[in-house]
């Protein structure tokens, strides 16, 4: 009887310890979630991607579709022109500012912000990439679960819809979608361009206040390519577009 008595507790304290653990999943800190995923990138240094961009004004019902090249190197250097019209839109960043050229004139120069998304998805070191999610006011110090488009993904941010945040796949540790002010980022439709490394064929950008929509689907990719610094050469795109409009 004692024996029975015995066994029973035995069994009562481990049913105990594993329920918990089947109620609440183990979360990673978000210092462990954007290293899992700066490792999936690690590889990456420098992108070249061909890709057709469709732009949508839902206020004024305009629709622009063009090819577009995109230069990306880790860890914050960014180039997009139209194919075979770079004057006719091109934006560059370079770490601390972007330009951006607009049918051969200068539009506008300032701190750079607009293409850092880019940068997620390039090797990068967590630490980096902690402070670009900072930046973003983006609640470092929380991390969740939640259902995105069918999948479980890591949330790191406020739960609260609209807040900034950055939601991580669960198993493939890929960004599925960041949102921070006004903007609302969405990558999907990830390939395997080779062992290992994959890449968004899909990235949907949206100004939420203002109705603009740019959707970004990928035609081709070539991973660390080598690109001329400059490409990416403020001063000397300045000086060859003059003065600002």
């Amino acid at each position: 009887m004692a024996k029975r008595s015995d066994f029973l507790i035995v069994l009562s304290l481990s049913i105990m310890v594993v329920l918990p653990s089947i109620g609440y999943p183990y979360i990673p800190p978000t210092a462990q979630i954007i290293e899992f995923m700066s490792d999936k990138f690690a590889t990456i240094r420098t992108l070249k991607i061909t890709q057709l961009t469709r732009i949508r004004d839902l206020n004024q019902e305009i629709e622009k579709v063009f090819g577009e090249i995109i230069y990306v190197r880790s860890p914050d250097l960014y180039r997009s022109e139209i194919a075979g019209q770079p004057g006719k839109r091109l934006l560059i960043n370079n770490g601390k500012k972007t330009l951006s050229i607009i049918n051969g004139g200068i539009a506008y120069e300032r701190q750079a912000r607009d293409p850092v998304y880019r940068f997620l998805l390039l090797a990068q070191s967590p630490k980096r990439l902690l402070d670009i999610l900072k930046g973003f006011d983006i609640s470092i110090d929380k991390a969740s679960l939640t259902r995105f488009e069918g999948r479980i993904a890591y949330l790191i941010g406020e739960k609260e819809e609209g807040s900034p945040r950055l939601l991580v796949d669960k198993d493939l540790f890929l960004p599925l979608l960041l949102e921070y002010g006004n903007i609302l980022l969405r990558f999907s439709d990830y390939r395997e361009l080779r062992e290992g490394i994959w890449y968004p064929y899909k990235i949907v950008y949206s100004l939420e206040y203002e109705a603009i929509t740019e959707e970004y689907t990928v035609k081709d990719v070539i991973v660390n390519p080598r690109l001329d610094l400059s490409l990416f050469n403020i001063s000397l795109i300045r000086a060859r577009f003059g003065k600002s409009e």
